[in-house]
């Protein structure tokens, strides 16, 4: 991670913050669906004649929760957020499917524009901070090599909010630019294994589809002519 880049992202949100007409926070929440990378299990390590074959992770659901700062100007807006991510994908294995779990956080700065209310489109980097990543099944052994992972990355993230003002949805694509690396792992192939041996971890880029509800709690305006704050539970006007 570039600490260069995040001081520089610092101070023009501080820039940001004091150049706003309007500055709002508020809470998100919803699901995900991850891609990660295919499994190509290597069939000469279970038996002779047992043919390689590959397995691609299977897609599914988890969630994120956070919180969010809107700070407008006019039609445009600098979206900051901080987010709880936790992914799963599994691998439909001959005898049983191994799950892939990873948890993070993210941290997105986005850029966006509204097209025409409620629609608003916006894109930006994201840095992600990860705490957690396992495979089940994973033996630590001579014959392959540790499950390891970067504790940083860095992604693109993408997507259109439908804003009502007080609530809104959010559908994003977030794509990593920091390639997970291939590996080769040795997985419990006893009798109550997963029915591979060694195999590997191909190289990919992980992405992301999200699905996110927000609720605004206030806003503030900051400019001269509207200045005045509204909190979302005791005002029933759409900001």
């Amino acid at each position: 991670m570039n600490i260069k880049a995040i001081f520089i992202l610092i101070f023009f949100f501080y820039i940001s913050l004091t150049n706003a007409q309007k500055i709002g926070v508020g809470l998100k929440g919803g699901i995900n669906y991850n891609y990660i990378g295919d499994f190509y299990s290597i069939g000469g390590s279970i038996g002779p004649g047992v043919l390689d074959e590959y397995y691609s992770a299977e897609n599914e659901i988890s969630y994120q929760l956070g919180v969010f700062v809107d700070i407008s100007f006019d039609n445009f807006f600098i979206r900051p957020e901080a987010n709880y991510v936790s992914l799963k994908n599994s691998y439909k294995f001959p005898t049983k499917p191994a799950q892939w779990e990873s948890q993070q956080i993210d941290i997105p700065i986005l850029f966006g524009y509204k097209v025409y209310s409620p629609i608003a489109i916006y894109a930006g980097p994201v840095f992600s901070f990860i705490s957690d990543r396992t495979l089940e099944g994973w033996q630590d052994t001579s014959y392959a090599d540790p499950f390891v992972f970067n504790t940083s990355s860095a992604g693109i993230s993408a997507g259109i909010l439908i804003d009502f003002g007080r609530v809104g949805i959010d559908f994003r694509y977030q794509y990593g630019l920091t390639t997970v690396k291939e590996q080769r792992l040795d997985m419990i192939k006893t009798y109550d294994g997963y029915g591979v041996n060694l195999g590997d971890l191909l190289e990919y880029n992980p992405s992301q589809i999200m699905i996110n509800i927000q609720i605004k709690l206030f806003s503030v305006y900051t400019d001269k002519q509207h200045r005045r704050s509204n909190f979302e539970w005791r005002n029933h006007k759409n900001l």
